[in-house]
């Protein structure tokens, strides 16, 4: 009675050469168990329960629907994104960020996109977390959160492409169990996202440029693994993150709106 199906497809924790590694360390401490699956349709897991100090090996036969290998996906979405380093972001050009830390929120609205036959049309989503101090270590945690709306077929899908569209040595990505629904809104050059009940929000300012109209926008630079984006336009933040054991607030920070295109199969 400590979980179900449902709690094992949430905890998706690390995406790597092509295997899911699944951990869920269950809130009394009572239980812990990771879960490691190959890619490329449903199969069979081992799962290992750790019980205070007994350690019991069993297998179980759960199953997961993910896309199947050399199946297509493709996104367009828009971003409001912030993070806790000054305006603009250093982490885009070095290894390390201006900090110990780089911790962000990024407000998404899917416009427009699919993995395989599932559909994320308007889908919204949030993600929260630390890239850590030095980047050739790779990143410390990412969070996913997703509003009500949103199905388990459909967060499964997110969560299978997440690596492709945020590359790299993630220690930990995880799905926060609670649903909650997401504010994305973007007015002029400035934007508002809120998450829940407050538990995270961002609010931009747009940095105008010499005419003091046109918002100062950096083009020609990569984002992740997007294959298109266009271009950061800058904006100074306002954000903060009180969930899933993350605690951040920040004022006068580094913001952008973005919209990018990522596809692959």
């Amino acid at each position: 009675d400590l979980f179900d199906v449902a709690t094992l497809r949430t905890y998706a924790s690390i995406v790597h050469h092509g295997v899911i590694q699944f951990v869920y360390h269950h809130p009394t401490g009572r239980m812990n168990f990771s879960i490691h699956q190959s890619l490329g349709g449903s199969m069979r897991k081992v799962i290992v329960f750790t019980l205070g100090l007994v350690v019991v090996p069993a297998m179980v036969a759960l199953y997961v629907n993910h896309a199947s290998a050399g199946e297509g996906w493709s996104v367009q979405s828009s971003y409001i994104e912030a993070c806790s380093c000054a305006l603009f972001c250093p982490c885009y050009f070095n290894t390390a960020p201006d900090k110990d830390f780089c911790k962000f929120n990024n407000a998404i609205k899917i416009k427009s996109g699919h993995v395989g036959k599932v559909k994320l049309d308007g889908l919204k989503m949030w993600m929260s977390g630390d890239l850590g101090g030095d980047f050739t270590k790779g990143f410390t945690k990412g969070i996913l959160t997703f509003e009500p709306s949103a199905t388990q077929e459909q967060i499964d899908a997110i969560v299978s492409i997440t690596p492709k569209v945020y590359p790299g040595q993630w220690a930990s990505v995880s799905v926060d169990p609670v649903r909650r629904t997401i504010l994305w809104e973007k007015k002029g050059t400035n934007g508002h996202a809120k998450l829940g009940d407050g538990e995270a929000e961002v609010v931009l300012t747009g940095v105008l440029g010499e005419d003091g109209k046109t918002p100062v926008k950096v083009s020609n630079l990569k984002y992740w693994g997007a294959q298109k984006n266009g271009g950061f336009v800058l904006a100074k933040s306002k954000h903060h993150y009180k969930a899933m054991e993350l605690n951040y607030s920040f004022d006068d920070a580094n913001g952008f709106f973005i919209d990018i295109e990522a596809s692959g199969s």
